[in-house]
């Protein structure tokens, strides 16, 4: 068993003793989930959700068993309708991919931005960011809830990325280099940076986005370090600027398929949980560390680390909280979201909360243990996903 354990008297393990007569004692058949991810073989992601698969079938003493698909049973692209319709158990949803499926979701995962105005190092930022946003969709957020519902996804946890940067083909430091640049936006807020800078902003998967840097299609790719390796971004870009335009992408690392929860034992939906908690801790964790270890490896093999000008990083901030006051608004007339400064609010609330939360963490084990006491382990088993 893991070293992470429910607090005395938190109600997950109450729930779970109260149903526990309605299993059969002594009957225990062996359950296999399919998690397909987006993110090829050999990458962090698929070490961390590889993690979460052996969490599970220590913590369900064997009773499931999770097989990863890493880039092979679904694509980003196809996750959404991939683990509605049952063709997987499990999917990482990155809902930026799925504005008009996800509107509620989508505009607290933008608020990311907002970790780019708060003190200390913007690499650790997401373990607080990704904290706040679960807290969020998991306790705060019913509209959330039914956008989940109506896709026929359980949300079960989230990870993120370091703040992204631009990793480039040509240098950039001024506004004036960002201007006509075709940059990579993974995501609305990222577009509307480019945009608001001078550059024009180039939708596609990331999945196409090595091809498009070598072929000239891009010169920019707002990305994390980890995807230095992880898209092979390093063996092609020449330039990077750290610092712009930054936001982390935190997204659904672990959606399930409804029905599929539906139908399983309270147990197994805990070590499912906890399961969950581990694979936040890990992701965000690796990413940090795998983070590190790429700008150094970039550094290495000769590739141009620039400083934005101070104008470049003055305009940023001043935008990014222009954007923030924005978002509400844009959402509100675009997708019909209400009370949209509530939950702004409540967003920033949260982020307080979890920038103490986070401000000491360390090593991995820390941060899987602030997950699972402050999130996963109060998640009542016998009502939520229902």
């Amino acid at each position: 068993m893991n070293s992470w354990k429910p607090a005395a008297g938190a109600a997950v393990i109450a729930i779970s003793a109260s149903v526990a007569g309605l299993v059969p004692t002594g009957v225990q058949a062996t359950e296999s989930l399919r998690f397909a991810i987006g993110w090829p073989p050999g990458t962090s992601a698929e070490a961390s959700t590889q993690h979460f698969a052996d969490v599970a079938g220590e913590e369900s003493g064997g009773d499931l068993q999770v097989k990863v698909y890493p880039l092979s049973l679904l694509n980003f692209l196809e996750s959404t309708s991939g683990v509605r319709d049952g063709v997987a158990d499990l999917t990482t949803v990155l809902t930026p991919y799925f504005i008009t499926e996800f509107p509620e979701m989508n505009y607290a995962t933008e608020l990311a931005s907002l970790a780019e105005l708060q003190d200390g190092d913007p690499a650790r930022n997401v373990m607080a960011f990704n904290g706040a946003l679960m807290e969020y969709f998991f306790f705060n957020c019913p509209d959330c809830q039914t956008e989940l519902e109506a896709q026929n996804h359980v949300y079960l946890t989230g990870s993120g990325s370091q703040s992204y940067f631009l990793q480039c083909t040509k240098p950039v430091e001024t506004i004036a280099d960002l201007e006509g640049l075709r940059v990579r936006a993974g995501g609305a807020f990222w577009a509307r940076w480019a945009t608001a800078m001078g550059a024009t902003p180039v939708s596609m998967s990331i999945n196409e986005t090595f091809e498009g840097l070598s072929q000239g299609v891009v010169d920019c790719v707002a990305a994390s370090a980890p995807e230095l390796t992880n898209f092979g971004f390093i063996d092609v870009v020449t330039d990077m600027t750290p610092g712009v335009p930054g936001a982390s992408f935190v997204s659904g690392v672990a959606h399930m398929n409804r029905d599929r929860w539906q139908e399983m034992s309270p147990e197994n939906k805990l070590a499912l949980l906890k399961a969950s908690a581990a694979l936040s801790g890990r992701g965000v964790f690796s990413y940090y560390e795998t983070g590190n270890e790429n700008m150094e490896m970039a550094r290495e093999k000769g590739v141009t680390i620039h400083k934005p000008s101070d104008e470049l990083m003055e305009r940023t901030r001043s935008w990014i909280a222009e954007d923030a006051a924005a978002l509400g608004a844009s959402y509100a007339d675009r997708f019909g979201l209400k009370d949209t400064d509530a939950k702004l609010a409540k967003m920033r609330e949260l982020m307080a909360k979890w920038s103490k939360l986070t401000a000491e963490v360390e090593t991995e084990a820390q941060l899987t243990q602030i997950y699972w006491d402050e999130l996963h382990s109060k998640i009542d088993v016998a009502s939520y996903g229902q």
